[in-house]
């Protein structure tokens, strides 16, 4: 080979290498920038944030406001009748939701004799965090918040039970690889194994990438690994298999958010002996949670549309005396009804697992 066909060879190979660097990077920065608008920060808007609940509304259960750090931010939330019993419900919310979507699971915990705390997740409604980070941060703030309750004079003797939806119920399957006392039973509902398997699931089934998932996921894992560190690695039936403490595992067949990576897909996995399974055939992803009962459904579309026409109105600047008359005059009971089936067998599966 002449020198100048040498030269040539050496320039076609640096070009090439030069693009391939750069679509490397250019997929690097796409990632985290679709990862960063994704994992943006949650709160309740519109209709929605007229008909949840809030504190106010349950003026018969004695709560106190309580303030935990999980990493730089501060995460807030309630603990609700705290001397009522001495064992404690701990709920951790949905990504998307806030804590208080899950108060209608608060109060049925309250009225089957359970103490509960509540609190949003990083990123989310009152707690800090410019946005909720990743799949594994439900994990990392539920630590945290085991950890206050660790720590906390009137919480740390009680017996605690865990309950997660979603994001949540990866975080209390997950929670378990940190070795927290006094933990006696945990419910996950619709909640996923991994953060990379979740991730892939997410790409392929809700933005419909099909087969391009599998070479977006090395570099969204990248990312993931970063914002979550070890913490990235523990998934859920590590955590039920390595803590031998009851798990409920609920989930419904019809999910068109965890189902590949759901823990019950994981089932096989699984050696705990006291695990068991609770499947609902034409169980979604959300009513496994909320009622999905005819009337309840009605009067959900009914306020959604009247909510709706209002915003249409006053050109989506709602005046704050009309919006407070509206909210005062919705059935808050019904529109955010609990599935009683899913709660008792919840109830159930704790009151045996003493």
């Amino acid at each position: 080979m002449t020198d100048d066909k040498k030269r040539r060879f050496k320039y076609g190979v640096s070009a090439i290498a030069l693009w391939f660097l750069s679509v490397l990077l250019f997929i690097f920065a796409v990632s985290r920038f679709c990862l960063f608008g994704t994992f943006n920060r949650q709160k309740a808007e519109g209709a929605e944030s007229s008909t949840l609940y809030s504190a106010e509304d349950f003026p018969a259960i004695q709560y106190r406001k309580i303030e935990f750090l999980s990493g730089r931010n501060t995460l807030k939330g309630y603990v609700w009748d705290e001397s009522r019993s001495n064992k404690l419900a701990v709920i951790s919310h949905g990504w998307g939701e806030l804590s208080n979507y899950y108060y209608p699971v608060m109060s049925y915990f309250i009225n089957a004799g359970y103490a509960v705390l509540t609190y949003d997740n990083t990123g989310t409604g009152d707690s800090e965090g410019l946005g909720t980070k990743g799949l594994s941060q439900s994990a990392i703030d539920i630590d945290n918040a085991l950890k206050f309750v660790e720590s906390d004079e009137a919480l740390k003797d009680k017996e605690i039970y865990l309950f997660g939806h979603s994001w949540g119920g990866h975080a209390v399957t997950a929670a378990l690889n940190f070795g927290h006392k006094n933990i006696k039973a945990v419910a996950s509902v619709a909640g996923y194994n991994s953060n990379s398997g979740a991730m892939l699931e997410w790409m392929q089934r809700r933005l419909n990438m099909g087969g391009f998932a599998y070479t977006l996921l090395p570099f969204t894992a990248f990312w993931a690994l970063v914002d979550a560190g070890e913490n990235y690695y523990k998934t859920g039936v590590n955590g039920i298999n390595l803590s031998n403490v009851p798990v409920i595992v609920v989930q419904g067949g019809n999910d068109d958010t965890v189902l590949n990576d759901s823990i019950y897909s994981h089932r096989s996995e699984i050696t705990n002996d006291k695990v068991e399974y609770y499947f609902v055939e034409e169980g979604t992803h959300t009513n496994l949670i909320i009622s999905d009962s005819e009337e309840a459904e009605r009067y959900r579309e009914k306020i959604q549309h009247e909510y709706e026409e209002l915003s249409e109105l006053y050109n989506k600047n709602i005046p704050e005396d009309v919006e407070n008359r509206f909210i005062a005059s919705i059935d808050k009971q019904l529109y955010n009804s609990v599935n009683t089936k899913t709660m008792e067998e919840i109830c159930a599966f704790f009151d045996k697992a003493v």
